[in-house]
């Protein structure tokens, strides 16, 4: 059993979506860094350069889109698409403080991450997955059936991982079912041998 001195100095990174690119994208620069990875509907990349292209070109006229038509415009849109949808279950108060969080972003900014970190603009990081030697915990939504597949083929490429997919929920598993999700999240923790 760990002490309390060493668990506090176990570091584990955890991110979520964007956050979850960020994390591979500094685990891939300092891989020795992190004892553990927490990753919540990630995604490595995108590995088809046809699909980079066409990714590109679509985030490039969102983009333009939230400029000309603001941050109320495009998140009406946005949180009606399929993966962003199921967030409406989202618990009341809670989604009310996201909602207002995300009203206050601007559109310059929203549309410069979505052209400098989003999907086409990152690296492919399927390549070094099979580098990760720290355990690895993914976790997506069982509605979530995109990064559900990611997840499977993440699963299958990094040499310590374990996917959960947590039932009835959808892109963001951490808030739509916090229970079963932190919970899946503590069971991990308790397994680290570090």
């Amino acid at each position: 059993m760990q002490s309390d001195k060493h668990a506090a100095s176990t570091k584990i990174l955890l991110g979520y979506s964007m956050g979850a690119r960020a994390a591979l994208l500094h685990a891939v620069a300092y891989p020795k860094h992190w004892d553990a990875l927490i990753l919540i509907s990630a995604n490595p990349g995108i590995e088809n350069e046809a699909a980079r292209t066409e990714r590109a070109s679509s985030d490039a006229k969102l983009a333009q889109s939230i400029r000309d038509d603001g941050v109320p415009a495009f998140l009406e849109h946005w949180q009606q698409t399929p993966m962003i949808r199921s967030q409406q279950h989202i618990r009341a108060d809670w989604l009310a403080t996201m909602q207002r969080n995300r009203l206050q972003h601007t559109a310059e900014g929203l549309a410069t991450s979505l052209e400098q970190f989003g999907p086409s603009d990152c690296p492919n990081l399927w390549p070094q997955l099979h580098q990760f030697a720290c355990p690895t915990l993914l976790i997506s939504g069982a509605l979530d059936s995109k990064y559900c597949a990611i997840a499977k083929h993440m699963e299958a490429g990094l040499p310590q991982a374990q996917w959960v997919s947590i039932p009835e929920v959808g892109h963001m598993p951490h808030l739509e079912a916090p229970e079963p999700t932190s919970a899946a999240i503590r069971g991990f923790i308790a397994t680290l041998n570090l």
